[in-house]
């Protein structure tokens, strides 16, 4: 698709990243990490770096008119490493990139952004429900397996 010859490399602009297309709400980018902040309460830490890193994937570049690779995350899940290459905006305040089912977009959000965000979501250590607490009185338990239909 294209080359990168002396051209200059975007820098990301450091905060918090609001997350669509991904199984995730939140990432907070710092330097060359990044702390992913999944709906689960669980953060995981992802190394980034800029450079060039070929042609990029034919749907980011319809999305993003881009046609170079500037960015590749990697992240460890036990011994399996798995690397993403995507696109930095010029201004370094959206990341787009293809995870393993759809295009993820990463759009950079001021801390009031984020703070709002958070308070968004339901609290993981207690989430709210319809039901009245008693932990004291055992209920019964109804199981359902199977596929659907």
């Amino acid at each position: 698709m294209g080359e990168i010859k002396d051209q200059l490399l975007p820098s990301l602009v450091n905060g918090w990243y609001k997350a669509t297309g991904a199984g995730y709400s939140s990432v907070k980018i710092n330097g060359n990490t990044a702390t992913i902040h999944g709906n689960n309460g669980i953060s995981h830490a992802i190394n980034i770096t800029l450079g060039n890193f070929g042609d990029s994937d034919p749907e980011i570049f319809k999305s993003t008119g881009q046609p170079i690779s500037n960015i590749e995350l990697s992240s460890t899940f036990g011994e399996n490493v798995t690397t993403k290459h995507g696109v930095v905006s010029e201004d370094g305040r959206r990341i787009t990139f293809k995870s393993s089912l759809e295009i993820t977009v990463l759009d950079w959000m001021t801390d009031e952004e984020a703070k709002a965000m958070e308070k968004e979501g339901d609290p993981i250590d207690a989430p709210p429900g319809p039901y009245k607490m008693q932990p004291g009185n055992l209920g019964k338990l109804l199981w359902i397996t199977g596929p659907p239909g």
